[in-house]
């Protein structure tokens, strides 16, 4: 696995995400959506963990956008990109970086135009429990290694959650072949 995440803090990532979903949306696997701690995930006054429930999960974000860009603990909130290699399709990469909704907006078209998944029901790192008190933000991000993000994303996210997102991804890819 290959990663890229975005210098944290500068929020701008959502456009470029939206950019590499615009010009390579067949090699999009799908995105997980989570709020910056595991604080602010437990906290959320929002239907946030049902959005995975919807047929198109970024149209209904979108719907709902105005509520989700007024939850306090969704403010910043982390998006990581899976991409694929339709050649082989058990080698995935990922693009993370930390956005606000007004950022997001133009991820959350694309997606929502190709029906690319936006799971918003994820696991954080045990660690995260325990260092996420004294993390604000996304400190804790920050000072992850790229060893520890690729950890993250292949055990807690890709194979906790991503198991459907990959099936769908490798149902598209193969009616496109």
């Amino acid at each position: 696995m290959n990663g890229t995440v975005f210098n944290i803090g500068y929020t701008d990532c959502g456009y470029t995400m939206a950019a590499l979903v615009k010009h390579h949306p067949s090699s999009v696997i799908g995105t997980f959506w989570l709020p910056a701690t595991v604080e602010d995930y437990n906290n959320l006054s929002c239907k946030w963990i049902d959005y995975v429930l919807e047929d198109n999960q970024a149209q209904a974000m979108l719907d709902d956008l105005d509520i989700l860009d007024a939850e306090p603990h969704l403010y910043t909130h982390m998006v990581i990109v899976l991409t694929g290699n339709s050649n082989n399709p058990c080698d995935y990469s990922f693009v993370a970086g930390i956005t606000r909704f007004f950022e997001s907006r133009s991820l959350l078209q694309v997606l929502a135009e190709h029906n690319i998944p936006a799971h918003t029901e994820v696991s954080y790192p045990r660690f995260f429990d325990e260092e996420s008190a004294r993390a604000k933000e996304d400190g804790l991000w920050s000072g992850l290694s790229l060893n520890d993000w690729n950890e993250y994303i292949r055990l807690q996210l890709v194979a906790a959650h991503g198991k459907s997102m990959l099936k769908q991804w490798w149902e598209r890819t193969g009616k496109s072949a």
